[in-house]
């Protein structure tokens, strides 16, 4: 599956069980409702693993070309004048 599509649906679930939560808690209480809860929570966090794994994944896939890049580039040189101000 498409890693955008599992978050989206994660995120989906959260914010579902999150408004399932709070229609519960009014009824009947925290005690009763607690279960919705965590399960809005394990899917935020399912959310934000996915987002950060696919964040590092992204990453890792675009480090050999920065440095390739990098080697590539020409020099470059300050004008001899100028010199930072500390």
């Amino acid at each position: 599956m498409n890693s955008k599509l599992i978050r989206t649906i994660f995120l989906a679930l959260a914010f579902g069980f999150l408004v399932l939560w709070v229609l519960e808690f009014r009824r009947a209480g925290l005690l009763e409702s607690y279960w919705l809860l965590l399960l809005c929570i394990v899917c935020f966090l399912l959310f934000q693993f996915s987002r950060l794994k696919a964040a590092t994944l992204a990453k890792q896939a675009g480090e050999p070309e920065a440095v390739s890049k990098k080697s590539t580039s020409p020099l470059v040189h300050s004008k001899p004048g100028k010199n930072p101000k500390k």
